[in-house]
Parts: C-alpha cells; structure tokens; sequence
C-alpha cells in the first residue's frame, strides 16, 4: 500500500482519481485543489507519490514539481494533462515524470501508477 497525494483543481477528477487508488489499495493522505496547497502539506504528509493536474491555479503542477525537487528529488510523479500539445512545448518538465492525458482510461492510469510507484 503507497500513500498518495493528489492535487489537482477539478473537484471530480480528484474524487475519481482517490476512488480509482484506494480501491486499488493505496492510502490517499490529500486531496489538494492546488499546487501551492499541495506544496504545503507535502513535507508534513511525505507521500510516495504525487499525482498532479498540469495546469492549476494558484501554482501550476510543474512549479509543484519544481518546488519540491529542490528538497526531495526522488519524488515520484505521475503528470496529468488534458492537453499533450501544452507538454509538448513546456521545457520545465522533468524527463523521468510519467505523463497522462485525460480524460484517461482507468486501467491505464493504474498501470501507471504501479510503474510510477516501482520506478
């Protein structure tokens, strides 16, 4: 069982996402609405693995990134987009982060969840 943290600012997908990884098993220690909320608890909670929306108020899920690699740079990362082509062009995005596009099938972000945790 891996403790998960979530951020991402759609209220539905978090409530998909936290029902799709506990029902898999795993712990969701916080649902965040946005990257700088997530940030906060990210060092109190110690999660191992972060599933973050690409693009959120407040701080985006790169800048997330961004912000905890500089004290943690074994975080696990599973990136999430509903735009690839945005990606595509972002410089920022660190090459070993797994990237979903959604709406995405199930399924398939389980697998990459598993691999992300394995990674």
């Amino acid at each position: 069982m891996a403790r998960i943290m979530i951020a991402d600012d759609n209220p539905s997908i978090r409530l998909l996402i936290s029902s799709l990884v506990t029902h898999a098993g795993h712990e969701v220690v916080l649902q965040a609405k946005n990257g700088l909320e997530a940030l906060n608890a990210y060092f109190h909670t110690k999660p191992d693995l972060l599933i973050v929306d690409y693009q959120m108020p407040v701080m985006d899920g790169i800048s997330l990134i961004e912000e905890i690699t500089k004290d943690d740079p074994e975080v696990k990362v599973l990136l999430c987009t509903g735009s690839i082509e945005d990606l595509r062009n972002d410089t920022r995005i660190p090459k070993d982060v797994a990237v979903l596009s959604k709406p995405f099938d199930n399924n398939e972000f389980l697998g990459l969840v598993t691999a992300a945790l394995e990674n």
